[in-house]
């Protein structure tokens, strides 16, 4: 069961680091995460912007803290 869990998150995260979505959006974040330090409002300009998650959604603060964390922007 463990080594289950272990291969589909490390699955989810190669998707993920893959995703064009989330590779537009970190290049942006790159941007934003000089600019200001509020997570929401990071949110907001890539919702405005017209970025989409890695499944068509809105941003939300958390995945933008998850992306910041995930590719080291901070």
């Amino acid at each position: 069961m463990e080594k289950a869990i272990t291969n589909s998150r490390q699955t989810n995260q190669e998707k993920a680091a893959n995703n064009p979505h989330n590779k537009r959006a970190v290049a942006m974040l790159k941007i934003l995460v000089r600019e200001t330090n509020n997570l929401s409002e990071m949110a907001r300009t890539l919702n405005n912007e017209g970025f989409t998650t890695s499944r068509g959604g809105k941003f939300t603060a958390k995945q933008v803290s998850i992306l910041i964390n995930r590719y080291q922007l901070k």
